[in-house]
């Protein structure tokens, strides 16, 4: 494969530039042959920054069929409707994390860690706010996607995502009581090879603030925000250990930029925004995943050998704040540290052990041409506690929470780290 250099370095987000993943493109691995999906508030898919990438996109006609599900079927007055056919945006969120992980519109707009790959997606969330069955459902439609207006018999598990983006968080107010309510099906995610990467939640800066599923479950890869162009934990960032379910788990797993990060905005499709949350700083890790499964295909679906290889070439971050742990990592802050997937990428993969995928034998069902839902309601009480303002902030937002945002630094010197050994993890409850 060529090489393939950046084309104007000043054009790349300063959080891009922070993970070195402009090296991995250098030596002409972008994401190809990786589906990203992101599970929000949804995707303005005609952005100029997320169209070329969107798998149902072929550059002249759109199939949304196994490429868009929505979960919102009882919104009253939601500008996207109920049962959108087409991929839509109702709060900008879904957009601008998508953004950061795959999105660039072939100028100046370098926004994603992972140009190459590709995108799907399933709204969660209305206007921010999910429910437990609501996330439930896109994961089970990330297992085996299925077409428009059909249901899981017709699903497909040839076109399942690789990773997802979960930039979002499930707090009591929105049903989940217990914290184990959407457990099974995250494992679910990890047993099928899917890498489910999660917000850490904006809770910080106390300790065992990691404590809204899925953030703080063990199958899920659990991503810290780091400010932006340093190697400085966020204010608002959530940290470890877990206390919730008794594990005392350490927590976040790694860490990654997530202040005044601009990515994509929901508003037209050449506009673009800042945010800061570890809602910023997942797609980070879900777009350096999509770079490491490209250069080394044979690390794909293989979860745990994945993450290792991400936790053990981390820029080492130590801290002893929120024991137990640390100061070397891992520890409650910082996870293994600020992921550098240039060095990642040096990392050699095991052997495949996971059986290729069956190939497809669905069939469509239902309408199959995206028709406009934006004044369909219904009538339900809606959850008042937005859960992607939980995880990210954004100027002129209805209900923003309290965090930082700084102007980036000058790209660092690389540091090389050296291998460390992966602690046994806690057992789940």
């Amino acid at each position: 494969m060529s090489p393939l250099a950046p084309r104007t370095p000043a054009t790349i987000e300063p959080g891009i530039v922070y993970t070195h993943a402009p090296d991995v493109w250098a030596l002409g691995f972008r994401g190809e042959t990786v589906v990203v999906a992101s599970a929000d508030t949804g995707v303005r898919w005609t952005h100029d920054a997320l169209k070329p990438h969107y798998r149902g996109w072929d550059g002249i006609n759109a199939n949304h069929n196994f490429n868009w599900h929505d979960s919102i079927h009882d919104s009253v007055g939601n500008p996207c409707g109920n049962d959108s056919q087409e991929p839509c945006d109702d709060f900008f969120h879904g957009s601008h994390t998508t953004g950061t992980a795959i999105g660039d519109d072939g100028g100046t707009n370098q926004i994603g860690m992972a140009p190459g790959a590709k995108w799907i997606a399933c709204r969660n969330m209305d206007q921010g706010t999910g429910t437990p069955a609501r996330y439930i459902e896109c994961m089970e439609f990330f297992l085996a996607p299925y077409p428009l207006n059909c249901t899981p018999n017709e699903g497909d598990p040839s076109k399942a995502p690789d990773i997802t983006i979960n930039s979002w968080g499930c707090p009591t107010s929105e049903g989940c009581v217990v914290g184990d309510e959407l457990q099974a099906a995250v494992e679910a995610q990890e047993a099928a090879g899917i890498q489910m990467v999660v917000a850490a939640g904006n809770g910080g800066s106390g300790c065992s603030t990691v404590s809204d599923p899925p953030s703080f479950y063990d199958a899920s890869y659990t991503v810290g925000a780091l400010n932006t162009g340093t190697d400085t934990i966020a204010s608002f960032s959530s940290r470890g250990p877990v206390t919730r379910d008794g594990s005392n788990r350490t927590k976040p797993d790694i860490t990654a930029p997530g202040t005044n990060t601009r990515s994509a905005s929901n508003t037209c499709d050449s506009c673009y925004t800042f945010a800061s949350g570890t809602s910023m700083a997942t797609p980070h890790i879900a777009g350096a995943m999509a770079l490491l499964w490209s250069a080394i295909p044979s690390l794909q679906h293989q979860i745990e050998a994945s993450r290792d290889v991400l936790d053990n070439s981390a820029v080492e971050i130590d801290s002893a704040a929120c024991p137990p742990g640390g100061p070397t990592p891992p520890n409650n802050v910082y996870g293994w540290g600020r992921v550098d997937i240039a060095a990642a990428v040096g990392t050699p993969g095991p052997t495949p052990s996971v059986s290729p995928t069956p190939p497809s034998t669905a069939t469509p069902c239902g309408a199959t041409t995206p028709t406009p839902t934006a004044t369909a309601t219904a009538t339900v009480t809606v959850s008042a506690t937005p859960t992607a303002t939980a995880t990210a902030t954004i100027p002129a937002s209805p209900t923003p929470t309290a965090s930082g945002t700084i102007p980036p630094s000058p790209t660092p010197i690389r540091t090389t780290p050296t291998p460390r050994p992966r602690p046994t993890p806690a057992p789940r409850p």
